[in-house]
């Protein structure tokens, strides 16, 4: 007879285990793809970026621009997520769909692929604060002895977070993740060499259509400037709720929070549900429009209720990680 604990094992669950273990039929449950919700998703994100660029191109106002740039950052954000819940192969149930779709529509729009992300992202689950975690390669939150960098350091002061996030915002490091997300179709090693050719394809259609319809100012302005500053920014303040300072008496506790967004915040910062971090870290099988409801269940368990750090908007989450006072 099979474990009942593994009926809803994950290739990405964690080495380190899950202090609240909800029983396999809760899970499995929960863990019940409907393709038709995720494939929705994707077409309002991509309507909705249409209608900004649309409306930019059209009325060629400033302010128009400016308002357009931030929105399609942060849908830009929501495809990342909506990529991410493909790289858990938790977007469609044939693996072969998943990735494609993934990679056509969500990761390499964004520079990224769905192969590149889940080669950092599943090893950042299963070996969650351990020296195998993918976020130490990927965002070098970790030094070679296994200690925060300094920019991974909390808490910080509320200055010196501010100065963190306006340099990423400016546009450099969004320059950098682009440069290394072309790069990377050239020594990614678990990309097929077919992948490789298809991405290389991909991009060479678009740079041809860019330049037939002589679109490559409106590209940059309307595709690449709010990827570089809005998008970059939103990436590096939901990182920092996520793993930063994270508050519990309970060490099992003590390395995610969870970020339930204003509606506000979910449309602009935190979309899609990816605010449940405690909870996807716990357990990848969910997706994304489940995850409220894995919420839900866990806090009927006691100590999660307890001891899981949870935070009802991503600006209490960024001020739970400074402190007011300089260092001494």
């Amino acid at each position: 007879m099979s474990d009942p604990d593994q009926a809803h094992a994950h290739p990405h669950d964690t080495v380190g285990g899950v202090p609240d273990r909800l029983p396999a039929a809760d899970v499995r449950a929960l863990s019940q793809l409907e393709p038709r919700r995720a494939l929705s998703a994707l077409a309002v994100e991509w309507l909705a970026i249409a209608v900004a660029v649309a409306a930019a191109l059209w009325l060629a106002h400033p302010a128009v621009y400016a308002v357009a740039i931030v929105f399609i950052g942060a849908r830009q954000h929501a495809l990342t997520v909506l990529g991410h819940d493909a790289s858990h192969y938790r977007f469609l149930p044939s693996k072969t769909w998943n990735d494609a779709i993934g990679n056509l529509f969500m990761q390499w729009p964004l520079f990224i692929s769905v192969a590149g992300f889940r080669k950092f992202h599943g090893d950042h689950h299963k070996y969650f604060g351990l020296e195998g975690d993918g976020n130490r390669t990927l965002w070098r939150t970790h030094d070679e002895d296994g200690a925060p960098t300094r920019e991974w350091t909390y808490p910080k002061t509320r200055a010196q977070l501010a100065v963190k996030l306006l340099r990423h915002s400016v546009g450099l490091t969004g320059l950098r993740w682009v440069l290394r997300g072309l790069l990377s179709v050239f020594f990614l090693k678990n990309e097929s060499i077919q992948a490789k050719v298809l991405r290389v394809s991909y991009y060479a259609a678009i740079a041809a259509a860019l330049t037939w319809l002589d679109a490559w100012l409106s590209f940059a302005l309307l595709w690449v400037l709010p990827l570089c500053t809005w998008h970059i920014t939103i990436q590096y303040m939901r990182l920092i709720a996520e793993h930063s300072a994270v508050s519990s008496e309970d060490p099992a506790y003590q390395g995610t929070r969870t970020t339930i967004p204003t509606r506000f915040e979910a449309l602009l910062i935190l979309p899609r549900n990816i605010g449940y971090h405690l909870e996807h870290h716990w357990y990848p099988s969910v997706p994304f429009y489940r995850l409220p409801d894995l919420h839900a269940r866990l806090l009927r368990e006691p100590r999660f209720a307890a001891n899981a750090d949870i935070s009802t908007s991503i600006l209490r989450s960024l001020v739970h990680v400074t402190r007011r006072e300089t260092p001494s």
